[in-house]
């Protein structure tokens, strides 16, 4: 048993990381790198200056050398995951299906029902057409689909083609072929739409045991129209399992970003092939609700089928944007969703069996190439057996460090207390940023690594931090410097707790935290064990591997979550909201970190006020920034209103927190354009448009409504419809609004509602086409925006 360390100034220093045994000093490989030795206050030296360097305190040399190895690590950490979804340069694969995103963007925005669309869809069947051993059909349909908070009726067109097998039982590759409004959509969905193409040339050529239906939908951006009408075919009804291609963005590799509950079988497909690439953070997203948004899965699951969303995710700043043209897809993308379509669709239709259902695992890779998979159920287990592990090396340890298990208790409480700290500081730091410079992360993503984060880093440690300046006060003269070991096993019991939790309540991006707690069980373990300086390899290994993983989490939230954060419609800016997402890489890093924060002893003096600079500093370069540049640019919808009883004008929209109004827009286009400001929108001219003509019928103040649709050339009619006891087609709304779509089925087409008191109908004819004055406004718009028109006729009715 050891005895405890004497309260002398002359005693020896407490253990260090890399010490080579109890009460060897400083010698270790921490120790006698970056430090010398120390008497009983923290970061003070023993007897003047360091024999290593004259003048310079032995604590700052440790201080100062763990940190800069910390940083070391980090920086390599953050290099290796920007640099592993890198793709490699297109091939003649991913050439040839950039020339077909070519050619459907020269055909201009091309929407669900359009002429334009059923060009697209030519090219594609000729395409199709062209290659040996297909069997091509064009499937026209109507239908209604309840879509979220609406419903649908729609009349769509799609191409479809099989490959079949020697099974009847098919793979569904899909991809859709019409594009959102605001652009042509050249990576949102043309460039998948190209890329399955020369997939489907290749795959063409060899023998499957299992049959492939391709899928190029028309009608996935009015919800999901085109899928739902596929499941009318007489070939979905072999489909088993699919893989949906789509884009947020437009670069990198494809992500796998959601699954089904039981698409267990299909998630360890996707770690076959070439450059396996996922994240479990976007199925956690999905699933939570904190993404509003859907893909054409969301039908076919409901049919019982098995499948994959993939979907390029870089540079999201020109989804659904005139941007989005081919001259913006990254290099070597269209290659690598071509390679993973043959590789994929080789696997589950050659000799692969996945067949069966199996619950989903957890699943992400490393920097794209391995692939793990962590079974629901085994991390339960696992995490338990972990925290069993951890407990039986604590004991341990207390016994041969000679450790107080209160004191280790106490640094794991301060541990857990970083979270809500963590939270907190996110809060207060992105109000900061709101009131400074709103958004400015927007244009500089790099912001977030350079304020929001560290300091969120910072809030997490605070409470370890706080904890260790109250046991120096409270510790006599001469008493040595707080235990790192104490530290590491303090933080290793937070890590293992917050895994428990995580893995209980099922959120997926708590992996960091199951790995992280059995690299700390290892490390407790190796640092028990092993002689000398070679202790200190674990912790490193360790800290290196968390690093790398924590690293990869952030560039996907980030990535992800900036574009888009910076586009939501909210009364209030997204800076607090963005601050605190991090808080999902903070905490992690600060459990990781804080080991290391105490073997490297007590802050050089005025370290506070060197935080506080450093957070003035950061917030002035937030305040000095401006938050949309031409590379991020803020979208702005152009609303031509052509409403009953009101001279039309033209209402400039945005997607974020700024309105076009708070920014100068309008006056800006106002005074450039000539055009005059009304009602905080711009004059302009009636725009002649085929509007069709809508009747209303019904036989009483409760009796159905009947809402029936002339013939018009609109690209879309949104009806919506306010009052109590609201149904269609026998289905209820939960609130007293009902909102119909209907695209492509206008002449003639009649909505019958069913409501039980008095109602107002809006009819809104949407257009495509503008007028001279729209356009005016649009090429007035300044270089940091991007922007898109539309005609909107408006009639209400009461009944």
């Amino acid at each position: 048993m050891l005895k405890s360390r004497p309260n002398t100034a002359d005693a020896p220093p407490a253990e260090d990381l890399g010490s080579s045994g109890p009460g060897a000093g400083t010698g270790g490989r921490f120790g006698g790198r970056f430090g010398g030795r120390f008497d009983g206050r923290s970061g003070a030296p023993s007897g003047g200056p360091s024999g290593g360097r004259p003048g310079v305190p032995s604590g700052a040399r440790r201080f100062a050398g763990t940190w800069a190895v910390l940083v070391l690590l980090l920086a390599v950490s953050f290099s290796l995951a920007y640099g592993a979804t890198r793709p490699a340069p297109d091939g003649e694969a991913g050439r040839g299906a950039l020339a077909t995103a070519q050619r459907l963007e020269d055909l201009g925005t091309h929407v669900a029902a359009s002429p334009r669309l059923a060009e697209g869809l030519d090219l594609v069947s000729r395409e199709l057409q062209a290659i040996p051993g297909l069997e091509v059909e064009r499937q026209h349909a109507t239908g209604s689909y309840r879509f979220h908070d609406r419903a649908v009726d729609y009349a769509v067109e799609n191409v479809i083609a099989r490959q079949p097998g020697d099974s009847k039982d098919a793979l569904l590759v899909n991809v859709h072929v019409d594009s959102a409004m605001e652009g042509p959509g050249s990576a949102d969905d043309g460039i998948n739409v190209g890329a399955v193409l020369q997939a489907a040339r290749q795959l063409a050529g060899a023998d499957h045991h299992r049959t492939v239906v391709y899928l190029f939908n028309g009608g996935e951006e009015v919800g999901l129209t085109g899928a739902d009408a596929f499941t009318g075919h007489p070939w979905a009804k072999d489909v088993r399992w699919f893989l949906n291609l789509e884009a947020v963005g437009s670069g990198g590799l494809p992500i796998l970003f959601q699954a089904g509950e039981d698409d267990g079988r299909l998630i360890e497909l996707a770690g076959d092939t070439a450059r396996p690439y996922g994240s479990v953070l976007g199925q956690w997203l999905f699933q939570a609700g904190l993404i509003n948004s859907d893909t054409d899965s969301r039908v076919w699951r409901a049919q019982g089928w098995s499948g994959l969303d993939y979907a390029l995710f870089e540079d999201g700043y020109q989804y659904h944007t005139p941007n989005d043209r081919v001259a913006a897809i990254g290099d070597g993308s269209a290659q690598a969703v071509t390679d993973l379509t043959v590789r994929f669709a080789s696997d589950v239709t050659g000799t692969a069996d996945p067949a069966g259902r199996k619950p989903a695992p957890y699943y992400f890779d490393v920097l794209s190439r391995w692939w793990v998979t962590l079974d629901p159920l085994l991390v339960k287990a696992g995490t338990l057996a972990l925290l069993l592990a951890l407990a039986a090396l604590t004991w341990r340890a207390c016994r041969v460090w000679d450790l107080r298990p209160g004191r280790v208790a106490a640094t794991a409480g301060a541990a857990l207390l970083g979270l809500p700290a963590a939270v907190l500081t996110g809060v207060l730091v992105g109000a900061a940023q709101s009131l400074i410079g709103p958004h400015a992360w927007y244009a500089h993503p790099w912001l977030m690594y350079l304020v929001p984060l560290p300091l969120t880093v910072l809030g997490a440690l605070a409470p370890q931090l706080l904890l260790e300046r109250r046991r120096r006060r409270r510790a006599p003269d001469g008493a040595g410097r707080p235990d790192a070991r104490t530290a590491l096993l303090g933080n290793a019991w937070a890590v293992g707790v917050l895994g428990v939790l995580t893995a209980w309540l099922g959120v997926g991006p708590g992996y960091l935290l199951w790995i992280g707690s059995a690299l700390s069980v290892l490390s407790i373990g190796g640092y028990l064990v092993l002689p000398g300086r070679s202790r200190a390899v674990p912790l490193l290994v360790s800290a290196f591997v968390s690093f790398v993983l924590i690293a990869q989490f952030t560039r996907n939230l980030f990535e992800l979550a900036v574009p888009m954060m910076g586009r939501l419609p909210t009364a209030l800016p997204m800076d607090a909201a963005l601050a605190v997402a991090g808080v999902l890489v903070a905490v992690p890093l600060a459990l990781v970190l804080a080991p290391f924060a105490a073997h490297a002893g007590r802050p050089p003096r005025r370290s506070g006020l060197a935080v506080l600079a450093y957070t003035a500093c950061g917030l002035l370069v937030v305040g000095l920034v401006q938050p949309y540049d031409s590379a991020h640019p803020k979208l702005v919808s152009a609303f031509q209103e052509q409403t009953d009883g009101k001279a039309p004008r033209i209402v400039l929209e945005g997607r974020d927190f700024f309105t076009p109004e708070s920014l100068g827009v309008v006056d800006r286009i106002a005074r450039d354009t000539g055009l005059g400001v009304r009602d905080g929108g711009l004059a302009a001219r009636k725009v002649s448009v085929r509007e069709g003509k809508v009747s209303v019928d019904t036989a009483g103040a409760t009796a159905p409504v009947r809402i029936t649709l002339g013939a018009n050339r609109a690209e879309l009619v949104r009806i919506t419809v306010t009052g109590p006891g609201l149904s269609i087609g026998g289905r209820p709304f939960e609130s007293e609004e009902a909102v119909v779509d209907v695209v492509g089925r206008f002449d003639g087409h009649t909505l019958t509602v069913d409501r039980s008191g008095p109602v107002e109908i809006q009819v809104d004819q949407v257009f495509l086409k503008t007028g001279e004055d729209a356009e005016r406004v649009l090429a007035a718009l300044p270089d940091w925006t991007v922007g898109h028109a539309r005609t909107v006729v408006t009639h209400t009715y009461k009944s």
